[in-house]
């Protein structure tokens, strides 16, 4: 004890102590306890939840860690097989040239081709926008025009907000008619394109 007396004075915390701390210290330990203690729970309230909020989020966060380690990733706890979307891929296809396609409307047909595409280029399959043969490989300008006409659909489809005939009028400005046969086909309706 003494050891403690020697290197350890209270008056060594008062010196350099602003008169408000001093004020402060006089307190009773018991009522700076309760002063904390009640600070504290205001605080903990504050940032605090009802336990069936909690109980909510907890589930939601099991069910999205699950979905992560099984891979599932799509929410809807379904993991996606490659027949289903060999499937999906088939049917878009059926859909876009089977015999009903005539009753899809340009805005329809647009969506479900870039679907489709999408869907081919993430099973591996090379795009279908691009040319490609026995003696035809695509280069680098070929994937960049596609991908161009691809982005400019998308705006195209974007921009007319469900609407086809406004789609279609959008897409027609954004073309360029260079093809020699579209050429032949507008001059023969009698129509000039500058």
């Amino acid at each position: 004890m003494n050891l403690v007396k020697k290197f350890y004075s209270p008056e060594d915390d008062i010196k350099g102590a602003s008169a408000e701390e001093i004020k402060k210290s006089d307190k009773k330990p018991e009522e700076q306890d309760n002063v904390s203690l009640a600070k504290a729970l205001k605080e903990a309230r504050e940032n605090s939840v009802s336990k069936a909020e909690y109980e909510k989020l907890r589930e939601e966060n099991k069910k999205l860690v699950s979905e992560i380690i099984n891979g599932d990733g799509a929410g809807n706890g379904q993991k996606s097989t490659p027949e289903q979307d060999e499937t999906t891929i088939e049917k878009l296809r059926e859909e876009l040239y089977g015999p009903k396609c005539s009753e899809l409307s340009n805005l329809e047909f647009w969506k479900k081709t870039l679907s489709l595409r999408d869907k081919v280029i993430k099973q591996g399959d090379p795009d279908p926008f691009l040319p490609v043969g026995a003696k035809i490989s695509p280069t680098s300008e070929d994937v960049e025009k596609a991908n161009n006409v691809a982005d400019v659909v998308q705006q195209c489809i974007e921009e007319a907000e469900g609407n086809s005939e406004v789609f279609t009028a959008l897409l027609q400005s954004r073309t360029n008619p260079d093809s020699p046969q579209l050429t032949l086909r507008l001059k023969k309706l009698g129509i000039t394109y500058k």
